[in-house]
């Protein structure tokens, strides 16, 4: 047995003891001292596009270029990213004249959108469906014309096979300008989710396409187009649909929302393998937060400061063993990307605009949140929950299974790892962008706690000693993977 810093790990032929050596450099105190800084008031909350994010970027470069880690192809350790933000205002919609309110009588997605202007007619399809024995569209041309559909099934056979998004496609395959549907949560979700309808929404400026505006309505706004058949929500709901009855109403939409144009960075920390050097793992945590609002920042301490210096430590490590004669195999990126906290922009403009390529690509470990508890776990801190270690490589799944039973023996929690999980964590961190590439991935992660995304997620609630053990055994782990003889095997395919 070998005691390291307070740390017992067994030794086996599995582990080696030269990494064992240089896991114990990932220290509690180093840590703390990065932490301290990273999620500090002087960043701002890291928000992507803005100056705290810009000063996070630079602090890592130059921790980076400390540990001696080289730019890579002149990339200035960075790979930039154009952003579009846009305010949650600027949208006018008319029916039969009367003017309703975005995100009070209707709320219309996509929500990065370009400026648009329609008018015309909203014509009733029914349910929208098109089957041989029920056919709403028969003898009736909507191409360039807007339509209303309702969201049920004219047979219970149907409901599993005509779900919304599919009427949705349908509606845009017979050139409708766009879609409308009443939703009978609407408006109590945007009273109850005020704050996040009417925040900036963002997406990468590769994403911006001339989309269908497809807008969902109130009981209210709903009523004001189907007072035109004579109809309203309630009649609907009670009796159903007449199949036979069609009709329009004018209608006039508007789109110009106030729209700014920013950039986030990923950072690129490239240590080059030996004998495998084309083959790469990849690294990854989230480096922006969600940055201040009037004077109160959101320091994000845990959510992803914990991770950010995670990959410092790792970096560190690797590049203290290169040095010594102990070069990885395989090549190990590190990347601290951002633009997460916007919906994982970072990571997918990574996996759109690869820096190496996705085949030559083994695995992605991604940190996010490793320094707390969540209310499971409040007895005892030794746990870390892993999801996505088994979705598409056994080999991968084992490997971490065997580097934690022969070093740390950190209780490894896969909760959330079910498919049926209602979190969907396994979706909502940067390593999907990877899985859904066919990359094997495992995500790092302590749970959601009381200060998730509150400005009270501070450094003085970050157990150190904990943050250590897990950054200990993703270095363990990424160790394994870049020098065991086979590259691991993807033998499940994606979903």
């Amino acid at each position: 047995m070998l005691l390291i810093s307070g740390i017992t790990i067994v030794q086996s032929q599995e582990i080696d003891e030269v990494a064992l050596k240089y896991a114990s450099t990932i220290t509690a105190k180093e840590l703390s001292h990065h932490l301290h800084i990273i999620a500090s008031d002087e960043f701002e909350g890291r928000e992507t596009g803005k100056q705290g994010q810009k000063m996070a970027m630079q602090y890592l470069i130059e921790q980076f270029q400390n540990y001696g880690i080289k730019d890579y192809q002149n990339l200035n350790y960075q790979q930039s990213f154009p952003i579009i933000e846009q305010e949650n205002s600027g949208i006018d919609l008319l029916i039969n004249g009367k003017k309703f309110i975005h995100n009070k009588d209707f709320n219309c997605t996509p929500q990065v959108i370009l400026e648009t202007s329609l008018s015309g007619e909203i014509v009733f399809v029914g349910y929208g469906i098109e089957e041989e024995e029920h056919n709403d569209y028969q003898d009736i041309d909507v191409k360039g014309k807007a339509v209303f559909f309702w969201k049920g099934n004219p047979k219970k056979e149907l409901k599993d096979i005509w779900k919304i998004q599919k009427k949705i496609k349908l509606a845009k395959e017979k050139g409708a300008s766009a879609i409308f549907f009443y939703d009978k949560n609407l408006e109590e979700s945007l009273e109850k989710y005020s704050h996040y309808f009417y925040k900036p929404k963002t997406m990468l400026l590769d994403d911006l396409t001339d989309e269908t505006p497809v807008i969902r309505m109130t009981e209210n706004t709903a009523n004001a187009f189907l007072n035109a058949g004579k109809l309203k929500v309630k009649k609907i709901t009670k009796k159903g649909i007449n199949t036979g009855k069609s009709f329009s109403t004018p209608f006039n939409l508007k789109i110009n929302k106030p729209t700014t144009e920013l950039t986030g960075e990923n950072v690129i920390a490239f240590i080059e393998g030996t004998e495998k050097k084309e083959e790469v793992i990849v690294l990854t945590a989230h480096y922006d937060h969600i940055g201040k609002k009037d004077s109160i920042i959101f320091n994000g301490a845990d959510d992803d400061g914990t991770g950010t210096v995670t990959l410092l430590e790792l970096a560190q490590a690797f590049t203290t063993a290169a040095a010594e004669g102990y070069r990885p195999k395989r090549s190990i990126l590190i990347m601290p990307v951002s633009g997460e906290e916007k919906g994982l922009l970072g990571s997918k403009y990574y996996t759109n605009h690869p820096i190496f390529p996705l085949e030559n690509t083994v695995a992605n470990l991604n940190i996010d949140m490793i320094g707390r508890y969540d209310e499971n776990h409040e007895e005892g801190s030794n746990y870390i929950y892993l999801i996505g270690s088994d979705k598409l490589s056994s080999e991968l799944h084992q490997l971490s299974e065997m580097v934690n039973e022969k070093s740390l023996k950190i209780d490894l929690d896969y909760t959330f790892n079910d498919d049926n999980d209602p979190n969907r964590f396994y979706y909502r961190s940067d390593h999907y962008n990877f899985a859904k590439n066919n990359i094997p991935v495992i995500f790092y992660f302590n749970g959601v706690h009381e200060d998730y995304h509150k400005s009270t997620d501070t450094v003085e609630k970050i157990d150190f000693d904990k943050t250590e053990r897990v950054a200990r055994l993703i270095f363990l782990t990424a160790w394994e993977l870049a020098n065991r003889k086979n590259r691991i095997k993807v033998d499940k395919g994606t979903k």
